[in-house]
């Protein structure tokens, strides 16, 4: 079962994902490496600068127990539920060829 983080105001796509059989949590609750991170990210900025802070202050202390895990993080903006499904399973944005 895959597990993905979602941002607080994704409330629709955590619900979404949930119905599919995925495992969602907000990522200001993450206490564990997650295969995919949802954020939306507009006109603001400091979006990806708040997700980083959020998870080095998360994973500072479990560096040492790290195996090598990675996410994918999906930006939200202009992407349907069907899109972010197809990037959390396919773990790209797009085909490379």
């Amino acid at each position: 079962m895959k597990v993905v983080a979602i941002q607080r105001g994704l409330e629709h796509i955590k619900n979404q994902l949930n119905l599919l059989g995925y495992e969602t949590l907000f990522f200001d609750e993450m206490t564990f490496p997650v295969d995919a991170i949802i954020y939306f990210q507009g006109h603001d900025n400091n979006t990806l600068i708040n997700i980083n802070r959020q998870l080095s202050s998360t994973y500072m202390i479990q560096r040492e127990f790290s195996n090598n895990t990675s996410s994918i993080l999906i930006n939200a903006n202009d992407k349907s539920i069907y899109d972010i499904i197809q990037i959390i399973e396919s773990r790209l944005y797009s085909p490379l060829l």
